[in-house]
Protein backbone atom coordinates (compact mmCIF):
# COMPACT_ATOMS: atom_id res chain seq x y z
CA UNK A 1 0.00 0.00 0.00
CA UNK A 2 2.45 2.38 0.86
CA UNK A 3 4.55 1.23 -2.42
CA UNK A 4 1.34 2.49 -4.02
CA UNK A 5 1.28 5.79 -2.62
CA UNK A 6 4.53 6.64 -2.95
CA UNK A 7 4.14 6.21 -6.93
CA UNK A 8 1.32 8.58 -6.75
CA UNK A 9 3.12 10.63 -5.34
CA UNK A 10 5.95 10.71 -7.49
CA UNK A 11 3.31 10.86 -9.96
CA UNK A 12 1.60 14.22 -8.99
CA UNK A 13 5.00 15.70 -8.27
CA UNK A 14 6.69 15.17 -11.52
CA UNK A 15 3.67 16.89 -13.41
CA UNK A 16 2.98 19.35 -11.01
CA UNK A 17 0.76 22.01 -12.90
CA UNK A 18 -1.31 19.36 -14.49
CA UNK A 19 -1.90 17.86 -11.14
CA UNK A 20 -2.92 19.97 -9.75
CA UNK A 21 -5.44 21.64 -12.55
CA UNK A 22 -7.48 18.36 -13.26
CA UNK A 23 -7.91 17.31 -9.43
CA UNK A 24 -9.21 21.50 -9.15
CA UNK A 25 -11.17 21.31 -12.42
CA UNK A 26 -12.91 17.92 -11.02
CA UNK A 27 -13.20 19.96 -7.03
CA UNK A 28 -15.28 22.61 -9.15
CA UNK A 29 -17.61 20.47 -11.71
CA UNK A 30 -18.56 18.19 -8.83
CA UNK A 31 -19.36 21.14 -6.36
CA UNK A 32 -21.42 23.02 -9.14
CA UNK A 33 -23.09 19.92 -9.84
CA UNK A 34 -24.34 19.90 -6.49
CA UNK A 35 -25.52 23.57 -6.77
CA UNK A 36 -29.27 22.98 -8.08
CA UNK A 37 -29.85 20.22 -4.96
CA UNK A 38 -28.48 22.51 -2.49
CA UNK A 39 -30.50 25.63 -3.65
CA UNK A 40 -33.41 23.90 -2.55
CA UNK A 41 -32.08 23.59 0.89
CA UNK A 42 -31.73 26.86 2.01
CA UNK A 43 -34.45 27.81 4.41
CA UNK A 44 -34.84 30.32 7.32
CA UNK A 45 -34.06 27.09 9.87
CA UNK A 46 -31.05 25.41 7.72
CA UNK A 47 -29.23 28.46 6.11
CA UNK A 48 -26.39 25.90 5.98
CA UNK A 49 -28.24 23.28 3.65
CA UNK A 50 -27.13 19.48 3.95
CA UNK A 51 -24.66 20.66 6.75
CA UNK A 52 -27.67 21.69 9.13
CA UNK A 53 -28.67 18.00 9.20
CA UNK A 54 -25.09 16.51 9.20
CA UNK A 55 -24.33 18.31 12.15
CA UNK A 56 -27.55 17.61 13.78
CA UNK A 57 -26.42 16.14 16.93
CA UNK A 58 -29.97 16.46 18.27
CA UNK A 59 -32.24 13.73 17.58
CA UNK A 60 -34.63 16.28 17.48
CA UNK A 61 -33.09 19.04 15.41
CA UNK A 62 -32.37 16.23 12.93
CA UNK A 63 -36.56 14.87 12.68
CA UNK A 64 -37.61 18.75 13.07
CA UNK A 65 -34.92 19.51 9.63
CA UNK A 66 -36.43 16.24 7.81
CA UNK A 67 -40.30 17.46 8.30
CA UNK A 68 -39.75 20.88 7.32
CA UNK A 69 -37.79 19.46 4.21
CA UNK A 70 -40.16 16.70 4.02
CA UNK A 71 -43.20 19.85 3.61
CA UNK A 72 -40.79 22.46 1.46
CA UNK A 73 -41.38 22.83 -1.79
CA UNK A 74 -38.70 23.45 -4.19
CA UNK A 75 -39.12 27.18 -5.77
CA UNK A 76 -35.64 27.60 -7.42
CA UNK A 77 -35.52 27.91 -11.28
CA UNK A 78 -32.35 25.81 -10.79
CA UNK A 79 -33.64 22.78 -8.95
CA UNK A 80 -33.92 19.56 -10.12
CA UNK A 81 -36.53 18.41 -7.29
CA UNK A 82 -39.89 18.81 -6.26
CA UNK A 83 -39.40 18.99 -2.93
CA UNK A 84 -36.69 19.27 -0.36
CA UNK A 85 -36.20 15.99 1.35
CA UNK A 86 -36.01 14.44 -2.65
CA UNK A 87 -33.37 17.24 -3.26
CA UNK A 88 -31.31 16.29 0.06
CA UNK A 89 -31.31 12.68 -1.27
CA UNK A 90 -30.39 13.57 -4.73
CA UNK A 91 -27.50 16.37 -3.31
CA UNK A 92 -26.45 13.40 -0.93
CA UNK A 93 -25.94 11.01 -4.19
CA UNK A 94 -24.12 13.94 -5.91
CA UNK A 95 -21.91 14.15 -2.47
CA UNK A 96 -19.98 10.79 -3.34
CA UNK A 97 -18.54 12.31 -6.51
CA UNK A 98 -17.29 15.71 -4.87
CA UNK A 99 -15.91 13.31 -2.00
CA UNK A 100 -13.24 11.42 -4.54
CA UNK A 101 -12.75 14.87 -5.89
CA UNK A 102 -11.95 16.64 -2.61
CA UNK A 103 -10.23 13.78 -1.39
CA UNK A 104 -7.95 13.61 -4.67
CA UNK A 105 -7.62 17.87 -4.36
CA UNK A 106 -6.10 17.37 -0.68
CA UNK A 107 -4.00 14.27 -1.96
CA UNK A 108 -2.60 16.92 -4.91
CA UNK A 109 -2.18 19.43 -2.41
CA UNK A 110 -0.44 17.71 0.33
CA UNK A 111 2.01 16.12 -2.67
CA UNK A 112 2.72 19.22 -4.07
CA UNK A 113 3.79 21.12 -0.62
CA UNK A 114 6.40 17.87 0.03
CA UNK A 115 9.83 19.49 -0.04
CA UNK A 116 10.78 19.81 -3.34
CA UNK A 117 14.19 17.74 -3.07
CA UNK A 118 12.67 14.79 -1.48
CA UNK A 119 12.94 11.92 -3.38
CA UNK A 120 10.98 9.86 -1.39
CA UNK A 121 7.58 10.89 0.22
CA UNK A 122 7.86 11.91 4.17
CA UNK A 123 5.87 10.37 6.74
CA UNK A 124 4.18 13.45 6.79
CA UNK A 125 2.96 13.25 3.45
CA UNK A 126 1.99 10.18 4.19
CA UNK A 127 0.10 10.87 6.92
CA UNK A 128 -1.45 14.19 5.35
CA UNK A 129 -2.43 11.47 2.22
CA UNK A 130 -4.22 9.43 5.05
CA UNK A 131 -5.57 12.27 6.74
CA UNK A 132 -8.01 13.23 3.45
CA UNK A 133 -8.48 9.45 2.98
CA UNK A 134 -9.71 9.00 6.50
CA UNK A 135 -12.14 12.78 5.87
CA UNK A 136 -13.64 10.81 2.36
CA UNK A 137 -14.26 7.86 4.23
CA UNK A 138 -15.85 9.26 7.00
CA UNK A 139 -17.66 11.39 4.20
CA UNK A 140 -19.17 8.23 2.89
CA UNK A 141 -20.14 6.48 6.23
CA UNK A 142 -22.42 10.15 6.82
CA UNK A 143 -23.89 10.41 3.78
CA UNK A 144 -25.13 6.31 4.24
CA UNK A 145 -26.97 6.92 7.52
CA UNK A 146 -28.34 10.78 6.34
CA UNK A 147 -29.88 8.41 3.20
CA UNK A 148 -30.85 6.03 5.95
CA UNK A 149 -32.58 8.41 7.82
CA UNK A 150 -34.37 10.42 5.26
CA UNK A 151 -35.22 7.64 3.46
CA UNK A 152 -35.70 4.65 5.31
CA UNK A 153 -36.48 5.71 8.69
CA UNK A 154 -35.25 8.09 11.68
CA UNK A 155 -32.04 6.22 13.13
CA UNK A 156 -30.35 8.30 15.45
CA UNK A 157 -28.45 11.64 14.12
CA UNK A 158 -25.30 10.67 16.18
CA UNK A 159 -24.86 8.18 13.27
CA UNK A 160 -24.01 10.82 10.43
CA UNK A 161 -23.61 13.72 13.21
CA UNK A 162 -20.52 12.22 14.48
CA UNK A 163 -18.52 11.26 11.53
CA UNK A 164 -19.30 14.90 10.00
CA UNK A 165 -17.44 16.88 13.06
CA UNK A 166 -14.18 14.43 12.88
CA UNK A 167 -14.53 14.70 9.15
CA UNK A 168 -14.80 18.67 9.04
CA UNK A 169 -11.93 18.60 11.58
CA UNK A 170 -9.74 16.27 9.97
CA UNK A 171 -10.41 18.91 6.66
CA UNK A 172 -9.67 22.31 8.77
CA UNK A 173 -6.18 20.93 10.12
CA UNK A 174 -5.28 19.13 6.53
CA UNK A 175 -6.02 23.10 5.32
CA UNK A 176 -4.44 24.75 8.25
CA UNK A 177 -1.13 22.06 7.43
CA UNK A 178 -1.67 22.33 3.56
CA UNK A 179 -1.00 26.65 4.16
CA UNK A 180 1.86 26.21 6.53
CA UNK A 181 3.52 24.14 4.27
CA UNK A 182 3.05 26.66 1.44
CA UNK A 183 4.53 29.22 3.90
CA UNK A 184 7.13 27.44 5.09
CA UNK A 185 8.26 26.39 1.16
CA UNK A 186 7.95 29.93 0.70
CA UNK A 187 10.46 31.05 3.30
CA UNK A 188 12.88 28.66 2.16
CA UNK A 189 13.00 29.89 -1.58
CA UNK A 190 13.24 33.23 -0.40
CA UNK A 191 16.58 32.10 2.03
Amino acid sequence: MINVAHYWIRSIATKRVRSFWIAFTFLIITALGMRPSSSCLLTSSTPMAIVDLELAFDQATAISIKKLWTAHECDSKSAISSNAIEAATINIILDFAFIMAYAWFFIVLVALTQHKDALEMDKLTLLGCYGALTASTLDIIENIFMLIFLIVGEISSLWFAIPATIKFAIIALLIIWVLIRIVVRQFKKVS
